[in-house]
């Protein structure tokens, strides 16, 4: 789809969304040299490094670190941040969409399942958990208080 924007001379972005999980796949390593190798400047991949998938914690199920890096060397254009911290997120997708070079770009965004809700927080699989009714009213009631705690810091 970038691509074939290019080609039609159409400023329009194309965005990609992974998780980490995803990194463990070739084919993906193999659409991530293709887009550099074409100069797919109109191309932003957004990586969810939430360090979990199903089958257990992304780094014992394979090792992908060091990403910048290795996004680096296949020629993106990388960017790190946290990805619960919104204003940080704005700033990453602003200064991704204002890059003049002709490459690709992507945002790794280190993630916490839950985040704000401790009890989520520590649960050791989130893909697949089941929040009951008053787990949901508990995570409302948690998230509610932080934001009125920050609307009078």
């Amino acid at each position: 789809m970038a691509l074939a924007l290019r080609h039609k001379r159409n400023p329009a972005f194309v965005y990609n969304s992974m998780s980490d999980g995803e990194l463990d796949e070739g084919s993906t390593w193999e659409a991530a040299m293709g887009a550099a190798h074409h100069g797919l400047g109109n191309l932003i991949c957004l990586v969810d490094i939430n360090k979990q998938q199903a089958d257990g914690p992304s780094g014992q199920v394979m090792g992908f670190e060091p990403l910048a890096d290795k996004w680096a060397a296949f020629g993106w254009h990388v960017q790190r941040v946290n990805g619960n911290d919104l204003p940080a997120v704005r700033a990453a997708f602003d200064a991704a969409r204002q890059l003049a070079e002709p490459r690709p770009r992507v945002i790794l965004f280190d993630t916490l399942m839950g985040c704000g809700v401790p009890f989520l927080e520590q649960r050791e699989k989130n893909h697949f958990i089941r929040v009951d009714p008053p787990e949901w009213q508990q995570a409302l009631q948690v998230l509610d208080a932080s934001q009125t705690q920050g609307a009078t810091a």
